[in-house]
C-alpha cells in the first residue's frame, strides 16, 4: 500500500544503489527520439538513417567513455541481460568451468545455479573477511581447470571494490576468459576497459541517473564469435541481439555515461566525505556500529552497517525520515541473512542486524544528518525492548542461538 506522503515529509532517497533517478539533462537529450526523430534503424529511408545516426553517435560516446572500439559495444535492456548473454552463451560453446566469487549479485548466482542444473560445472570463489578475493585461491583453481570468471568489481551490498587488475591478469595467464560486473562500478570509479583487458563487461543505465530498460554488453571483439546467435542478422547488435533497438533509451544511456564520466574524480571526493561524516558521527552516537567491508577497497557511495542488538527490517521500518535498504534490491524483500556477510564470515547476529546506505549525486551533508539522527533514535528504541540486546549486554553469545535456528526467520 502506497504511503501519502506530501512534497515536503518524503522520506530522503539513500538507496542510489538499488536505482537511481534520471537526470533531467538525459531526459532532455531522449525526448526529441520519442516525438521528432522516431525512425527504425533498419528502415532504408531517411527517418531510419535518422535514428541509425542517433545510435552510432551515442555507441560512440560510449565507447569513447570505456576507450574501447564502437563494435565492441552492445546495447541491451539491462546488466542482467548482458550477463545472461556473456555467460550463459560462452559456456554452452566452450563447455568450460564458470567460476564466480560467492559475494557475487543475485543475478549471477542464479546463472551459476541454472548451469549447476545443467550439469555444467561450477566453482564459487572464496573472499576474505573484507570482501575481496583471494587471488591465490582463484589461481590455485585455474591450475586446474580453464573457463570463465565472473567478477562483481564493486559489490552492490557492501561497496568493496576488488582490486581488478591482477585478477585479469591471473585469468588470462592460465587462458580463461573474464566477466565484470560493473553494474555498481560504471560511471562512478576510473576505468579504462582497454588497459584492465576486461573480455566481457555488463551495466545499467539506471545505474547513473539513466533511463530504465537500457544496458550494455562490452564484448571483446575476438570475442564476439562466442556469443554470436548463428544464423542471425548480423546488422542488429552485430548479430548478438535481436529486435528492435530503442534509440531514445541508447541516447538516454549515452547521455548519462558522458555526464558521469565528467565527474567522476570530483564525485568520488564529495561522496568519501559524506561517507566519514556518517561513519563517524553514528559510531559517535551509538556502541556496537560494525561497518562492513572492506576500509580501504571500497567505493564510498555504498556503506553497509550494522546495528548490533537490531532486526535490519525492524530498523529499516522504524527510520521513517530516510529511504534505505536491508541489502541489494534484488533481495532485500527476503527475511535471510545475506549470502554476500555470510561468504565474508560476518557474525550471524552482525550480518542479521545490517543495513544498506546508498549515497549518490543528490545526497546533501543535511541528509547525512538526518540520516544520523533518525538512525540513532530508531536503533535506540528498538534496543530498548529486544531482548537480544539484552543478552548482549549480559555477555550471552546470541551467535549459538542462531545456529541452532532459534533466531532464523
Amino acid at each position: 500500500m502506497l504511503i501519502n506522503y506530501s512534497a515536503n515529509t518524503k522520506p530522503i532517497y539513500l538507496d542510489y544503489a538499488a536505482t537511481t533517478p534520471c537526470d533531467p539533462k538525459v531526459l532532455d537529450a531522449m525526448l526529441p527520439y520519442f516525438c521528432n526523430i522516431y525512425g527504425n534503424i533498419n528502415s532504408l529511408h531517411y527517418y531510419g538513417a535518422e535514428a541509425l545516426e542517433a545510435l552510432t553517435n551515442a555507441r560512440q560516446q560510449i565507447a569513447n567513455d570505456m576507450n574501447v572500439s564502437i563494435d565492441e559495444i552492445i546495447f541491451t535492456s539491462g546488466a542482467t541481460e548482458s550477463s545472461n548473454i556473456s555467460i550463459l552463451r560462452t559456456i554452452e560453446r566452450l563447455k568450460q568451468c564458470f567460476f564466480t566469487d560467492q559475494t557475487q549479485h543475485a543475478s549471477i548466482i542464479n546463472i551459476a545455479n541454472r548451469l549447476q542444473l545443467l550439469k555444467q560445472p561450477v566453482h564459487f570463489l572464496k573472499v576474505n573477511k573484507e570482501g575481496l578475493l583471494d587471488i591465490n585461491y582463484l589461481e590455485s583453481q585455474l591450475k586446474e581447470n580453464k573457463g570463465l570468471v565472473s567478477v562483481c568489481l564493486v559489490n552492490n551490498e557492501t561497496g568493496v571494490w576488488q582490486d581488478i587488475k591482477p585478477i585479469v591478469e591471473i585469468c588470462h595467464k592460465y587462458n580463461s576468459l573474464i566477466h565484470v560486473d560493473a553494474t555498481q562500478a560504471y560511471g562512478k570509479i576510473p576505468m579504462d576497459i582497454k588497459d584492465l583487458d576486461f573480455d566481457f563487461m555488463s551495466a545499467s543505465g539506471h545505474k547513473i541517473y539513466g533511463p530504465k530498460g537500457i544496458g550494455i554488453l562490452y564484448c571483446k571483439k575476438s570475442n564476439q564469435k562466442y556469443i554470436r546467435v548463428p544464423r542471425s542478422n548480423p546488422d542488429i547488435e552485430f548479430g548478438i541481439r535481436a529486435g528492435t533497438i530503442p534509440v531514445p533509451l541508447c541516447v538516454g544511456f549515452a547521455e548519462a555515461s558522458k555526464l558521469s564520466h565528467q565527474c567522476i574524480d570530483k564525485e568520488l571526493e564529495r561522496l568519501t566525505k559524506l561517507r566519514k561524516l556518517f561513519i563517524s558521527k553514528i559510531k559517535n552516537n551509538l556502541e556496537e556500529i560494525y561497518i562492513n567491508g572492506s576500509e580501504t577497497h571500497t567505493y564510498p557511495g555504498i556503506i553497509n552497517v550494522s546495528f548490533r542488538g537490531c532486526e535490519g527490517e525492524s530498523l529499516m521500518m522504524e527510520a521513517k525520515r530516510i529511504a534505505i535498504s536491508s541489502g541489494s534490491a534484488c533481495t532485500s524483500n527476503k527475511l535471510t541473512i545475506s549470502h554476500v556477510l555470510n561468504a565474508m564470515g560476518i557474525a550471524p547476529d552482525i550480518a542479521q542486524s545490517s543495513l544498506r546506505i546508498s549515497i549518490g549525486r543528490y545526497t546533501t551533508e543535511e541528509n547525512i544528518n538526518t540520516a544520523v539522527e533518525d538512525l540513532t533514535n530508531a536503533t535506540l528504541k528498538l534496543r530498548s525492548i529486544s531482548a537480544v540486546w539484552d543478552m548482549i549486554k549480559a555477555g550471552i553469545d546470541i551467535n549459538k542461538r542462531f545456529e541452532r535456528g532459534i533466531y532464523k526467520h
